[in-house]
């Protein structure tokens, strides 16, 4: 982020605090309505999703410590399902299993990351019956977590964790059936440090390379990854990204594009996962005549086509067109398009048909229409809770 960011996303947070504290004391009685609200048979088994039925749910998280579930139609409205449940404090990003399976948050002010299990009816069981559902916390390179990403098998997760000094954990996947279901076991010798202050993490489509988007270093680390056990192998570090903010991997796994400051960098992946900046240009500016100011968060449509980033000091959408063959990114939607303020995250729908942020001062969602030309038409806001600060949508 530019220092501007940096200031603005501190004040909102401070801003948070308190409410968040106040989230943190109705932890038991939400933590009530949750289990309630669940069809749990005591077995822990509660994810099964209806037979031939197409599931698709969303999860929004609020700066003041809760999640909400929400039903999705096939024109992306979201309704609501339930009632808040509480996080830790100051939940940063939500990270849902495309199985219809599990959700997991991290938590920017807590020692622990959330894990949930995914009902029928889009409802959460927590794994962990003490408030906020810890599945992590053990270990103090745990506390502060920022960022978590599944492999594309569900079987692992990672986690990037620490505002100072950060560490980048792997996980092993409890997948039996019952009580432990979607519990998480530190992968022995799987603790690497990643800089100061990692933002955000993904996993490659071919499930072969994990990337760290790290804020406070400016740097992307990169890291090949064994498919069979989960675990990495640093593969090298790219420097000169002040304000890393988010990565993400196109569809094909030949480019990964990182936002900082006020542009897009694009590289190229090797076949061992390291990164090379394409030529001649690798950088694609978000903040032309100040409409692209701080892209916090990007997205890749499904089609590799296009790319679009989350302008947090604009309160703006950024929409490019990618090159399949090059990388490179052409903006084809000019100025950018408005959002609620400072939208925290971009997400596109599993059908690629819409795009949502996640607005955390408007506290409200903003759903777009993805257009046949990939611009994106704006269709409906909602709001949601306090702070929205990120969405994981899941089909199944």
């Amino acid at each position: 982020m530019s220092r501007a960011t940096v200031l603005t996303t501190s004040q909102l947070r401070q801003r948070r605090f308190y409410q968040g504290l106040f989230m943190l004391a109705l932890a038991p009685m939400l933590f009530f309505t949750a289990c309630s609200s669940s069809d749990d048979n005591g077995d822990g088994n509660t994810n099964n999703a209806p037979s031939g039925a197409t599931n698709q749910f969303a999860y929004v998280i609020g700066a003041g410590g809760e999640i909400q579930a929400y039903r999705v139609d096939g024109n992306g409205n979201l309704t609501t399902v339930g009632t808040p449940i509480a996080t830790g404090a100051s939940p940063h990003h939500v990270d849902v299993d495309p199985s219809g399976r599990f959700v997991y948050v991290s938590n920017h002010d807590s020692p622990f990351l959330s894990g949930w299990r995914i009902n029928q009816d889009a409802s959460l069981t927590p794994m962990n019956p003490a408030p906020g559902s810890p599945v992590t916390g053990i270990d103090p390179t745990e506390n502060e977590s920022h960022s978590s990403a599944l492999d594309k098998t569900g079987q692992y997760l990672y986690v990037v964790a620490g505002t100072g000094a950060s560490t980048l954990r792997a996980y092993k996947i409890d997948s039996t059936p019952g009580i432990t279901l979607g519990l998480l076991t530190f992968i022995a010798g799987q603790s690497f440090p990643v800089g100061t202050h990692a933002h955000n993490i993904t996993v490659s489509p071919n499930n072969q390379f994990v990337y760290v988007a790290v804020e406070g270093s400016g740097e992307v680390h990169a890291f090949s990854r064994d498919t069979s056990t989960g675990a990495l192998t640093p593969v090298g570090i790219v420097t000169g990204l002040p304000g890393a903010a988010a990565v993400g991997v196109d569809p094909a796994g030949k480019f990964l594009y990182a936002c900082y400051i006020n542009a897009v960098e694009v590289f190229e992946i090797a076949n061992n996962g390291s990164l090379t900046r394409i030529q001649p240009t690798s950088t694609f500016p978000t903040n032309e005549n100040g409409g692209g100011s701080g892209p916090h968060s990007l997205a890749i449509h499904p089609n590799g086509q296009s790319l679009y980033t989350a302008n947090i000091n604009s309160s703006t959408v950024s929409v490019f067109q990618v090159d399949p063959t090059t990388g490179a990114l052409t903006e084809i939607q000019s100025p950018p398009v408005p959002t609620g303020t400072e939208p925290n995250y971009v997400l596109i729908h599993p059908d690629g048909g819409f795009l949502y942020t996640a607005d955390a001062v408007s506290d409200q969602v903003s759903r777009f229409t993805i257009n046949a030309n990939a611009t994106i038409t704006p269709a409906s806001t909602l709001p949601a809770g306090d702070g929205a600060d990120g969405i994981g949508m899941t089909k199944f």
